[in-house]
This record gives C-alpha cells, structure tokens and sequence, in this order.
C-alpha cells in the first residue's frame, strides 16, 4: 500500500517547482504589461528609469496585447518574444536543476530558483538590447553594447526579483525519499 501511494503519475518535465519558476515568471511579466502597475511604479520609482533613458531595455520584459503608447507592432512582438525567453530560460534552468541535483537541499533549490531569474533576465535583456540596437540603427560597436547592456540590467532586474522565484522554487515536496 505504502508502494501505490509514493506512485506518482506525471509527465515528463513537469516537476512542480519548474511550474512554480514559470508561473512566477509569466505573472511578472503579465503584471509589467498591464499599464496601471506600470504607471505606478514609474511613479513611485522614479531612479528605476534611468537606465532606460540611456537606452537599455526597463525591467523585465512585458507581456501585453496591444503596443503601449507610439510603439508599434513590431516592437510589440519583440517584447513578447523576450517575455517568452524569460519564461523559457528560468524554467529550463530550474529544470536542469532538478535533474543534476535531485536531493538538493532547500537552501540549494532556493538559490537555483533564484539564479533562474537572473539568467532569465539576462537573456531576454540581451534579446530586448539587440532590438534597441536594431531600432536605433546602431553600428557593430552599438549592437554589442546594446546587447551587454540589456544583459547585465536584466540580470540586475533578475537579482532584485529573483526572490519571487526562489520561494516558488521550494513548491513541491522534497525529490530524495529519506526513509
């Protein structure tokens, strides 16, 4: 009896952590679309812009519907592009993770969730460089700061809300049986 109720039917690669990191990561960028919060936080963090106004991509990636204010489709498309990186890199690294080291302590899991971020965030800031660079017709000098710039402020964005998904990494029970 004790055998039917460890039997656990899942599919392949849907360990509930790597859910959690994923989830965290499309909520963040579902909740940096929607123009209220992105409103009020430029309100209230003023100094978070700056970066921006020297050219490297704010925050996290959006994900949204329609372009915001005089950006258009393409740009549109290019964000939700990097919002797909970003889910896809954190869950992909949390999955890595998981599988080379599957009687991780918590502490361990609670960083790997948190680095997950940060390479997430360092990736799709890369992608959302380039874009910049494209957008501004910048010469091969421009698209490689461009791009490091959108890396290193995206892994910083990554660093200071990596927290969200080193909790959700902990989601799920512990992968050694220790009987």
């Amino acid at each position: 009896m004790r055998q039917l109720m460890r039997l656990r039917i899942r599919l392949p690669g849907t360990e509930p952590a790597v859910a959690a990191v994923a989830g965290v990561c499309l909520l963040l960028a579902l909740l940096l679309g929607l123009t209220p919060v992105l409103t009020a936080f430029a309100a209230h963090e003023g100094m978070t812009l700056v970066p921006s106004a020297l050219g490297a991509p704010f925050a996290l990636p959006s994900l949204r519907a329609v372009p915001l204010g005089s950006t258009g489709w393409p740009h549109l498309l290019c964000e939700d592009f990097a919002a797909a990186v970003l889910v896809t890199v954190a869950a992909l690294r949390m999955r890595r993770h998981l599988r080379r080291h599957p009687e991780a302590p918590r502490l361990r899991r609670l960083l790997a969730g948190w680095t997950a971020l940060i390479a997430a965030g360092g990736a799709s800031g890369a992608w959302r460089g380039l874009v910049a660079a494209r957008m501004v017709d910048a010469g091969p000098a421009g698209w490689l700061a461009y791009g490091v710039a959108g890396a290193a402020f995206g892994a910083a964005w990554g660093a200071a809300l990596g927290w969200l998904t080193a909790l959700a990494a902990l989601a799920g029970p512990e992968r050694a049986a220790r009987d």
